[in-house]
């Protein structure tokens, strides 16, 4: 219930608090959101994504995301899970459907005719949207990896054994590698 109800909030509010800094009622939803998200990551933790994210921001050579310092390279934890959720999603859906496509209902994403199947696909294209809505990166390659640098981002993802062992779906090395280069680029 802590879940749904973060990510309901967080799909209803995310984009205008992006878009708009002024909205108050847009800001105490998100501020609600992350409470509830604490929680449930508090109590059920975290899986792909974020098992994911650690070699995007420890290996970042060049980044400089709007509003950082610019003394060094840097690709904030939220962004470096964001920019490889939707591939990590596509993923996971196999496994837990049903769960994947209540999380993109949550978030907004238009699920009228669509099937438990279809989840991940939803569920990915939704979160592009709104990563394009909030002026994310562009996957992985957004914040300044290659085809290149698949195997080591792999590498850094395959030590993060406790977050990989609860993801809904068992992932091996060689689909990290396919994942994260889906995630190079999504739109």
């Amino acid at each position: 219930m802590v879940c749904q109800e973060a990510m309901r909030q967080a799909g209803k509010y995310l984009v205008r608090a992006v878009r708009d800094p002024a909205d108050e009622t847009a800001r105490r939803g998100m501020m609600y959101a992350e409470t509830l998200s604490g929680v449930a990551f508090g109590n059920g933790g975290c899986h792909l994504p974020h098992a994911m994210s650690y070699p995007v921001a420890g290996m970042v050579r060049d980044f400089q995301p709007f509003g950082y310092p610019t003394d060094e390279p840097i690709c904030p934890h939220g962004m470096s899970v964001i920019v490889n959720a939707p591939a990590a999603y596509r993923f996971t859906s196999a496994a837990a459907p049903e769960r994947h496509f209540e999380g993109a209902a949550l978030l907004g994403a238009n699920t009228a005719d669509a099937v438990p199947a279809e989840a991940g696909e939803i569920l990915a294209e939704h979160l592009a949207e709104m990563m394009q809505q909030t002026d994310m990166p562009n996957g992985v390659g957004g914040v300044g990896f290659d085809g290149a640098d698949i195997d080591d981002l792999v590498a850094g993802a395959l030590v993060q054994q406790r977050l990989l062992s609860v993801s809904p779906r068992e992932v091996q090395k060689e689909d990290l590698h396919s994942i994260y280069t889906a995630a190079l680029r999504y739109w």
